[in-house]
């Protein structure tokens, strides 16, 4: 007797039915079956195993056999002979103590060397080739092996940049670009206004200095496009770029030349000044 009732519908709704299996569970159960099948059926490699096994054993229990009937037929034989009984005896008994002593000492030797060449293996060596396993074992971790190696590769950044930082490869890697801007700042000051007293966060002696030079304003253009990026390095929240860095770059080396130029014509033209 059902001891849950059935569920009340109502007459205007069409009864429900459990969901039917679909197709492909039922293809998955039968591969399952097929393989748990095909998992017992006797193949040559295990029949090869078993038969080196079973001999492996039998082998031993026909040699320990032999050994005690050799003992026995020896024995039996050294007590018949009546004066040389104790002596037998005693010939017989250290033969088979010097045969076992000999025999455990092989034995040891064995486990040693096994033990020793296991040691010198690697330790994180896993088996994965035929040799050492199955080859149906052996082909599925070589086909998971080059997904997972395929899945790795695609997965690497290629064309990534962390923002405020250069991109690997170039001559901008692991470098900080609001960094590298503002360490700019005391060159330009010492090229500038190497005497100024202002403070040195200052931009205003920067300023001052290039419009105080004769070059038609063109330190002066230089100049302020320099502060425009020193400031947004400061206080923007968004981190300066590949591009602001080289333009950085570009107007110290522009400004230094320059200076340098002109500091050599007024030596040259300043008779005073040569030798």
């Amino acid at each position: 007797m059902n001891s849950h009732p059935p569920p009340i519908q109502s007459p205007h709704t069409a009864p429900t039915y459990p969901p039917r299996p679909s197709r492909a569970s039922a293809t998955t159960k039968t591969q399952r079956k097929r393989q748990s099948q095909r998992r017992y059926l006797p193949t040559v490699r295990g029949f090869l195993s078993f038969l080196y096994h079973a001999s492996f054993y039998l082998f031993i229990l026909i040699t320990a056999a032999l050994l005690v009937a050799s003992a026995f037929s020896i024995g039996e034989q050294a007590w018949r002979n009546g004066g040389q009984r104790k002596w037998n005896i005693f010939v017989m008994v250290a033969a088979y103590v010097a045969l076992g002593i000999i025999s455990v000492l092989h034995v040891w030797s064995r486990v040693l060397s096994v033990k020793r060449i296991l040691r010198t293996m690697p330790k994180p060596y896993i088996p994965t080739k035929q040799v050492d396993l199955p080859k149906t074992v052996a082909k599925h971790i070589a086909t998971e092996y080059s997904r997972t190696a395929v899945i790795a590769h695609i997965s690497q950044a290629t064309t990534g940049q962390q923002e405020g930082w250069g991109r690997p490869g170039t001559k901008w890697e692991d470098k900080h670009f609001r960094t590298y801007i503002l360490s700019t700042i005391p060159i330009m000051r010492q090229t500038l206004a190497p005497t100024s007293i202002a403070s040195p966060l200052s931009l205003q002696p920067l300023l001052d200095a290039s419009s105080s030079i004769n070059d038609n304003g063109a330190i002066r253009l230089f100049v302020n496009s320099y502060a425009k990026i020193i400031d947004r390095a400061r206080y923007g929240r968004k981190e300066p770029s590949q591009a602001d860095a080289e333009a950085v770059e570009k107007v110290v080396e522009v400004v230094l030349l320059t200076l340098e130029v002109k500091r050599r014509r007024e030596k040259d033209k300043d008779p005073s000044a040569r030798p």
